[in-house]
């Protein structure tokens, strides 16, 4: 891959370990010369002698870098993908979360990683993205993007929601849940995961549909070609509903409201160092087969 020579470096929160990584990071940037320019986030809470420059504005930040750095957990990562609004810029995080499904930097090993992707010794590996948009009353009245799911959920009534899905033309089912949700296969380790959702490797062109606490057991998780777009209807004459993408963006539903989601080929672009396999990525994070000594097939 071609050389990275300069860094936009992101975080939104204080998180812990942050000074620190953020001054061993900009220590690194002095010492092999290749530029990093931090978030306007960073103006107020990093000292003034450190060798790296505050941009003005996030335009200026994006614009500015040949890769975006994210610091913090996968929250942080999904907000730096809508930052970066989706474009080829790629993404790599430092993770000082938890489970860091899509952070792929540990501290431990920094200044090695920023070392190989500045010389170019990274791959790029894409996710897909779905777009969901409004409709109320046949008008358009908002498009969303989401790296990991869209979804609808109650906000304050503790009832059950009447949510209708269509695969392209084909009638799925009436829910009867507490909500739904749509996912990418990169979604399917998050709250798809979290309300019985099956996992999918990331490579595969899918979109996940997942019910939150149906009413029903017979409502099972579906796993639908990405090809065609899931459309959902609001039922209730009252909801208190809220349609969610990635949990960053978000809007109140009203009945009647149609909801398509749908793939179109937009991707984000992750810088992944280590030749990892997706299997070796689950026993790590989610403690697969703890115990074993069993690392290959002994074929």
């Amino acid at each position: 891959m071609r050389p990275i020579t300069s860094f936009g470096i992101v975080a939104f929160s204080e998180c812990p370990h942050l000074h620190e990584v953020v001054n061993r990071i900009c220590a690194w940037s002095r010492s092999q010369k290749v530029p990093v320019i931090l978030h306007p986030f960073f103006k107020n809470i990093v000292p003034k002698d450190l060798p790296a420059a505050v941009a003005d504005d996030e335009k200026s930040l994006i614009s500015s870098s040949d890769a975006v750095i994210s610091v913090g957990g996968d929250g942080t990562f999904l907000s730096v993908a809508h930052l970066c609004r989706f474009t080829q810029k790629p993404v790599v995080g430092i993770n000082l979360g938890g489970l860091g499904f899509l952070t792929d930097i540990g501290p431990e090993n920094l200044e090695t990683s920023l070392q190989k992707i500045s010389e170019g010794r990274y791959s790029i590996i894409s996710r897909m993205v779905l777009e969901a948009y409004l409709t109320r009353q046949s008008s358009k009245l908002c498009t969303f993007n989401a790296l990991n799911d869209i979804f609808i959920n109650r906000i304050n009534i503790p009832k059950l929601a009447s949510i209708s899905a269509w695969y392209g033309k084909d009638f799925i089912a009436d829910y009867y849940a507490d909500g739904i949700i749509v996912a990418t296969p990169s979604g399917s380790t998050a709250y798809s995961l979290s309300c019985g959702g099956p996992i999918v490797d990331p490579g595969v062109n899918a979109i996940l549909l997942t019910p939150i606490s149906p009413h029903s057991l017979n409502e099972r998780p579906l796993v639908l070609p990405a090809d065609k777009p899931v459309r959902l209807r609001i039922n209730e004459k009252n909801p208190d509903l809220l349609l969610s993408a990635d949990g960053l963006d978000s809007t109140r539903l009203q009945s009647g409201d149609e909801i398509t989601v749908s793939y179109g080929g937009v991707s984000t672009n992750l810088i992944q160092l280590a030749e990892q396999s997706y299997f070796s990525l689950l026993r790590t994070k989610l403690s697969w087969g703890k115990g074993s000594k069993r690392e290959t097939d002994p074929a």
